[in-house]
C-alpha cells in the first residue's frame, strides 16, 4: 500500500487502540460490530469465493440456462448489483440489469427485462425485510418463466426459512445460497454483508481467474488494514459536512454504497450524493464548497480513467471542493492536492473496476466510521431516532393487479 496525504493534526484514537480496548469499553462507545466487521472483511471474501465455487452445481445451470439476468435488492443490497452488473453481462454475454426491489414491487413487469428464461437474483442481507420475500413470491404467483437464487447472509431469516433447504415454500425455481453468518452484520450498517455479497455475485461470471481474484483483492485490502492507517485517521473529516462520491458502472455502485455509509453513520448530519463522473458537471459540481468532500474511486479501465482524470483536473482548476480521497491500484500524484488523501493499492493494478469497488467501499467503511465517532454517535448504532433500522420494518404490500382508486 502506498498513501499520498500531507500531515494532519491527530486528534482521535487510533483504529488499533480501539480494536485493542477491551470489550466492555467497546459496547459503551457502541463500535464493537461495526470494527470487527469491517476488519474480518478480507477473510470473508476467501472464505464466500470458495463456498460459491463449491456450489456452482447449484447456480451454474441457472445462469446458463437463462436469456437475461436480473439483479436486486434493497438499499445497500442493491448497490450490490450496481457494482458487479457489468462484469456478469461482459462475462455472460446476457443482458444484465440491476433494479432496487422497492421499485419492481411498484412498477411491475413493465420494468422487468422481456426475456424468458429470467434469471433474478435477489442480494439480502438479513432476507427479514418485506420487499425481500414480498418480491420473491410475487413474481413466483404472477412470473412462471422466472427463476430465482437468492444470496443471503442469515439462515434464520424469512427468505432462508421459506425457500432455503427443507423451507415451508420450497420450489424448483428457486435457489438460496447462504454465506457465512458471520456475514450478517450485527451492525445497523452493512459492512462485510456488502462486500462479501458482491463477491458472492461475481462468482456467477464463471470467470477461471475469479479465485485469484479474489485472493487479489483480500491480499491487498487485508494489508491496507494491517498497515499503519494514520493518514486516514488524520485526515480532516470532522471539517466535512457534504460528500460527492462519483464512480461510473461498477465504481458507480461504490460510489452509492460509500454515501449511503456516510450518510447513515452521521445520521444524515453529512449530506451526500453518488453521481456518474460525466453526470457531475450537470449541475452536482456546484456541491463542491471548502467543508465538501470529493470520493472518487480509480478505475483500471484507461478510457474511463482519463474522464476520470480530466474531472479531476477541472475541478482543481475552477479551485472547487475543500478535499478529495481517491482510491485505486496506482494513484497518479499529480492529482492531488496537499490536503488530499490519496490510498494507493498497488494489488488492485489488473483487476477490473468490479473489484476495484469493493476494495473503495471498505476506505468509505473507514471514512464515515470516523466521521461517525467525530459526531459523537455510537456507530453499531448512529440513527438517534427511528428514522431507520438494521431490518425495514413491516409495511403493507399492495397487490399489484388491484385497482388504484
Amino acid at each position: 500500500m502506498h498513501v499520498t496525504n500531507r500531515r494532519l493534526v491527530a486528534t482521535r484514537p487510533t483504529f488499533s487502540e480501539l480494536r485493542d480496548s477491551p470489550i466492555e469499553f467497546q459496547r459503551t462507545e457502541g463500535y464493537g460490530h461495526t470494527l470487527a466487521e469491517i476488519w474480518q472483511q478480507p477473510h470473508l471474501w476467501v472464505d464466500t469465493a470458495r463456498r460459491m465455487v463449491a456450489a456452482t452445481p447449484q447456480w451454474s445451470e441457472l445462469v446458463s440456462g437463462s436469456k437475461a439476468i436480473l439483479l436486486t435488492g434493497s438499499g445497500s443490497s442493491y448497490f450490490v448489483g450496481k457494482c458487479i452488473a457489468t462484469a456478469l453481462q461482459e462475462s455472460t454475454s446476457r443482458p444484465v440489469t440491476a433494479i432496487e426491489s422497492g421499485e419492481l414491487l411498484m412498477l411491475g413487469s413493465a420494468v422487468l427485462p422481456p426475456e424468458r428464461p429470467l434469471l433474478v437474483v435477489s442480494f439480502a442481507r438479513s432476507g427479514d425485510s418485506p420487499e425481500s420475500w414480498g418480491l420473491v413470491q410475487h413474481l413466483l404467483d404472477e412470473q412462471p418463466g422466472i427463476n430465482h437464487l437468492l444470496i443471503t447472509c442469515n439462515p434464520e431469516g424469512r427468505l432462508a426459512r421459506a425457500w432455503g433447504e427443507n423451507g415451508t415454500d420450497c420450489d424448483p425455481r428457486v435457489r438460496v445460497l447462504m454465506l457465512d453468518e458471520r456475514c450478517c452484520d450485527r451492525s445497523l450498517v452493512m459492512t462485510s454483508s456488502f462486500t462479501s455479497m458482491a463477491v458472492a455475485g461475481l462468482a456467477l461470471a464463471g470467470s477461471e481467474r475469479y479465485l485469484d481474484a479474489v485472493e487479489a483483492l483480500a491480499a491487498s485490502v487485508a494489508g491496507l488494514l494491517s498497515n499503519s492507517l494514520t493518514v486516514v485517521e488524520e485526515f480532516p473529516l470532522e471539517s466535512v459536512d457534504r460528500m460527492i462520491a462519483v464512480g461510473s458502472g461498477a465504481l458507480q455502485g461504490a460510489a452509492l454504497e460509500a454515501s449511503l455509509k456516510m450518510l447513515e453513520m452521521t445520521d444524515g448530519r453529512v449530506v451526500t450524493r453518488a453521481e456518474t463522473c460525466l453526470g457531475l458537471r450537470h449541475g452536482p459540481m456546484c456541491a463542491l464548497h471548502n467543508r465538501s468532500l470529493l470520493f472518487l474511486p480509480l478505475s483500471s479501465h484507461p478510457l474511463r480513467r482519463a474522464y476520470q482524470m480530466d474531472l479531476l483536473k477541472e475541478v482543481d482548476r475552477k479551485g472547487l471542493g475543500g478535499w478529495k480521497v481517491i482510491v485505486g491500484g496506482q494513484v497518479p500524484s499529480e492529482i492531488l492536492a496537499q490536503r488530499d488523501l490519496g490510498l494507493e493499492l498497488p494489488g488492485l493494478r489488473g483487476l477490473g473496476d468490479e473489484w476495484v469497488a469493493i476494495a473503495s467501499v471498505v476506505v468509505g467503511q473507514l471514512l464515515a466510521f470516523l466521521r461517525c465517532r467525530s459526531e459523537g454517535l455510537r456507530p453499531d448504532e448512529p440513527a438517534v431516532g427511528d428514522s431507520i433500522t438494521r431490518v425495514v420494518g413491516e409495511f403493507t404490500l399492495h397487490n399489484l393487479s388491484a385497482e388504484v382508486h
